[in-house]
Formats: C-alpha cells, structure tokens, sequence
C-alpha cells in the first residue's frame, strides 16, 4: 500500500519517539501552569501538535475533538519532545485542539486551537510494491525516499509499475522530520513509472496540454520554492553501462545496468520535475532527473526540469532517448552524460541562470578508464538551443545576479558524443572544449563529431573564452588545434539574431523566445542519415531539420513545442499550488 494512516504509532517514527507515562509527584500543593504557544499543522489526513510545557507539570495531555467522532488523545512525559500527532483524519473536517498540563494538584488547559484537515492529500511514506495509480483529484506529498518495486534482479525482488495520471501534482517534503533523509522518488530496476500527460490523447506526440502535465514540485507555496527543496526522481534500468556490469546510483538509490538495450522503465511525457536536487551527503547531490542504466524500451518526450541543485538529467550509460526537452536555471551542467550512453537527445533547450549553473553539456565516456570502457558514449545531440548566463556577454534578466556559465560544450573522459546543428552563446570559458588526450584521440578519429553548429559570443576575456577552446578550456588542443577541428565540420560563428526575451526569465503565459534567425550561407546536417544509433522502441527517429536550434524558425512563437506547458519563474510563482493550496 501507498497510503499509510499516520496514527499514533506511524507518528512515532516521524515526529519522534514519545515517551509516555502516570502522572507523577511534584512536590508541591499548587497545579501547573498554561502550556502557551499551542501550534496545530495539518499534513495530508495528520495534525501534528507542538507547545511549550507548563511550568510544574509533570506529564501534558492533548485532545483532539471534532464533531460526530471520539475525542482523541494523547498523554506525553514532560521532559520529553513537546509534541503529538494524530493520523488517518477526516478530510475536510476542522479538529479543535487543546493542551492541559498535569501534576498531582491539578490541572491547567491552554486555549484552543482549531485547525482544517485538507481534502484530497495524500502523504506517501511506504514504497509501491505492486500496480498503483496516482489519481489527478488528489495531491501527493513524498515523505522520504520513496522506492517503486525492489529490484528484481537481487534478492527478493518485487516488480510494480506506479501510473500517475494526467494532470496530477506531486510534491517533494520540504520539511522532512527530524534526523530523516530528504523525499526523492526511485524506480528500481525492473519496475516502471508511467507518467504520461498524453495518456489520453490519440496522438501521442502532441505538445502536452499545460493542465495535463504531470509536475513534481517543491511542498513550499509558490514563490518561496528554492533549488533543493527535496530530491528529485531517479530511475533504474537493465541496459548496458560501461562503469561494470552493474553500478550503485547516486543518493542511494540501488543497482542498475544489465545486458537488455531495449528495457522499458516505463514512460515520461509531458513531465515537470522542479525545484530539486537536495544534498544526500556534502558530495552527492541528486540530479533533476537521473536516468542510470535506463533502455530505449523508456519514453522520456516534453520534459522540463526547472531549477535544479545539481545537473538537470544526467544518463548514465544505457540507450533511452530524451526530445523535446527543457532545462531552466540549473545549477549545475544543463544536460549531463556518461558512462556508455548511447541514446540520442534532440530538440533541446536550457537557459542558464547567472546565479547559478556551470557547463551547457557535459559529455563523457567514462571517468575511470576513459580509452577503453565499453561500450562507448556514442550519443547524439541535435537541434539544441544553448542560452548561457555569463554576466559580462549576456543581457536581460538572467545574466543579472553573479557570473556564471562556462563551456556549451564539454568533450570530456574518451567521449564519442555527435553534436550537430545546435546554437550556443553566452558562454564565457568557451563554445566548445575537447579537455583531454583520450577525447582528442576520439576526436582526430573522427569517432567524436561536432559538425553545422552555430557558436556566437561565447567569449568572455575575463575567462580567456573563444567559441573553440581557449584559454578558458582546459583542454589537450590548443586554440589553434581547436579552430582547426571546428573549422573542418562546417560550424560557423554567426549571430542567431535571438529577441531580447531570449535572456529574460519570463513566465508560462510568456515565455522566452528561441526563434533564431539563419546565418546566411549557413547549412545544416542530415542527422536521419546517422547510423550506430539505439533508436526509441516506441518509434521516435532523429529528424531532419533545415534550421538550427530547437526552434523552427518558420513557426510563431505560440506554436512552439515548447510554449504553455513549461514554467519560467526563479521561485514557482507560476507553477501549481501546494498541499495547502498555496
């Protein structure tokens, strides 16, 4: 089961362990005096109860009372944690409640406190062992690391599928309890997330309807939402890696890779993770969304991730493939790569914030043996629009707030990453950067391709930037060995001759506008043609296009696919409301 009543006893775990006991002696003729400051806070179908003790009270009894149901009550020692909770309450309905401290001469009781429990919130705090639906007519709040299925490659392994409906919110606990672990949300190997705002439409590919989306978000009301409000979600596949046969997740997250290329993990589309990335441990934060070991059996299409602690998505190895996607304000690289992946990402955009954030992609092999692990990082990135943050190139609203953005594109760790008709600027280490001997080799093979993009105004002079390598690029080129390479794939250095709202942080009715305008002369390859790709089992190919960047410059800025379902705001102002309806 999901959904745990949080009586008394679940309570214990996650207020805290009471200790309960008989009124005692004090000593003294005279009763105890008020408890004051008497908080009540609903959480889903719970009231949890905080108040300061009363002066000479040796144990303090909380009462809760609504109509047309027993009076509840429990009796806690003082000395102890001065709190109580009550689960599996009504809906809807509003508890009074009251605190009377206890000693041998009497008793003294606090004024009362009313408080409504919320309709239609549901608080997860037990994983999903078998087939489940979240229902759009309710809210779910994650409490702690939340596991579907056990992985069933190891022992006593459990498959289940969790199915989210359109339009459902769920919301990551900003205020787990005391000495818990934060709330993220884990797919094991063997089980699925079917997380589809088009579940209901006929053509699956359409642009997702803004009120079908289903959202992960921060438990904090709407303009108070940070980076690292909770985790994020992880999911574990069987596909090939090239870290071992099998390698542990971050923040704990159990085992993935395998030998089947094409595992199904289930179907993210039409999906909005925000506001995550909480620290697991000082050195291991959660990604927006990780994708470990992850096949192409996986659907993962109009998805958002917005205002991440660490990078946006991030698969490590295995062969799913990501479109129509967008990155907003992370805070660390946009879009991340390693480990075999093999996969292909096309129509992609990330607007960087200055305040935060560091490498547009950053694409690798493999970290440990970076010549030789197999299978190799073959992925291909097309029609990517890159917009960086750097303060000193950049203009509008997010280069206001530090200096930030380093390289649009990383080459790093033996990567054979192909990159093809995307636009990068506002990036100040450099445009592109091969960073090491082993990638260089790739590179002088022609096994690393980087070919029709268009890099303006990565330069910052501060950083030593070009839009090929530089002094900003630790790299094993040179400039020279850098503008060769570029030189030789047809990219150029051009102004895409973006809006000004480009760099604007907009909103969900106005977003920013992609639209490039072609460099004349300009030309773009054929990535259809491309062969040694893991093509999408659910039958998405790469697609030519005749332009640049993720926006088609023949289509207005309301028909964009990625216009009215993806949020902007630096602090979820424009995103859905809370357990609280904030």
């Amino acid at each position: 089961m999901y959904r745990r009543s949080l009586g008394t006893l679940s309570l214990l775990a996650v207020l805290g362990v009471f200790a309960c006991g008989e009124e005692g002696t004090t000593g003294t003729n005279d009763p105890p005096s008020t408890p004051t400051a008497v908080t009540a806070t609903a959480f889903g179908d719970s009231i949890a109860v905080t108040f300061t003790e009363g002066t000479g009270a040796t144990s303090h009894r909380v009462v809760l009372t609504t109509a047309g149901e027993a009076d509840r009550q429990q009796t806690i020692a003082s000395g102890n944690a001065a709190e109580a909770g009550f689960g599996g309450l009504t809906e809807g309905a509003t508890y009074a409640v009251q605190v009377f401290a206890i000693n041998e001469a009497g008793e003294a009781a606090s004024a009362i406190v009313f408080v409504d429990v919320p309709e239609n919130v549901v608080v997860v705090i037990d994983d999903v062992l078998s087939n489940t639906t979240w229902t759009s007519d309710k809210t779910y709040v994650l409490r702690g690391p939340i596991f579907v299925g056990r992985d069933i490659d190891g022992a006593n392994g459990v498959s289940a599928t969790l199915t989210i409906e359109p339009g459902t919110t769920i919301l990551g606990d900003v205020d787990p309890p005391q000495g818990a672990r934060g709330s993220y949300l884990v797919v094991t190997r063997g089980s699925r997330l079917v997380a589809d705002a088009n579940a209901n439409e006929a053509d699956k590919s359409v642009r997702p309807d803004p009120d079908n989306v289903v959202v992960f978000t921060s438990s904090a009301p709407r303009g108070q939402r940070a980076r690292g409000d909770w985790g994020g979600l992880v999911i574990n596949g069987r596909a090939p890696i090239n870290a071992g046969p099998e390698a542990e997740g971050e923040g704990n997250s159990g085992l993935f890779g395998g030998t089947d290329a094409n595992d199904d993990s289930g179907i993210l589309r039409g999906v909005r993770v925000e506001f995550a990335g909480d620290r697991v441990t000082e050195t291991d934060e959660l990604n927006g969304i990780a994708l470990q070991g992850v096949g192409a059996g996986t659907t993962v299409d109009y998805v958002q991730v917005h205002y991440n602690t660490d990078d946006g998505t991030e698969p490590f190895g295995g062969a799913v493939s990501q479109t129509h996607m967008v990155m907003t304000g992370i805070g660390d690289d946009s879009y991340d790569g390693t480990d075999g992946y093999q996969g292909f990402m096309q129509f992609i955009i990330a607007q960087q914030r200055a305040d935060d954030g560091d490498n547009g992609f950053e694409i690798s092999n493999n970290g440990d043996d970076p010549a030789a692990a197999t299978p190799k990082s073959t992925a291909v990135i097309a029609n990517a629009t890159m917009i960086g943050a750097r303060v000193s190139l950049g203009s509008g609203e997010i280069s206001a707030l530090g200096s930030k953005s380093d390289l649009a594109v990383a080459f790093r760790e033996g990567s054979n990453y192909r990159v093809f008709n995307i636009i990068a600027t506002g990036f100040g280490a450099a445009g592109f950067c091969i960073e090491d001997a082993e990638t260089a080799t790739e590179a002088e093979a022609g096994r690393l391709r980087f070919e029709n993009n268009i890099m303006w105004n990565n330069v910052d002079a501060t950083a030593g930037g070009t839009n090929y390598g530089g002094a900003g690029c630790a790299a094993a080129w040179d400039t020279a060995q850098h503008e060769t390479f570029f030189n030789a794939g047809n990219n150029v250095v051009a102004d895409p001759q973006f809006d000004d709202a480009a760099f604007n942080v907009g909103s969900m009715a106005s977003p920013p506008n992609f639209i490039p305008v072609m460099p004349a002369g300009y030309t773009t390859f054929d990535v259809s043609t491309l062969t040694g790709v893991v093509l999408p089992v659910d039958g998405r190919t790469l697609v030519a296009t005749n332009y640049a960047g993720a926006a088609d410059p023949a289509v207005a800025l309301a028909d964009q696919w990625y216009v009215g379902w993806t949020v902007w705001a630096t602090d979820g102002s424009d995103s859905r409301p809370n357990q609280d309806g904030n």
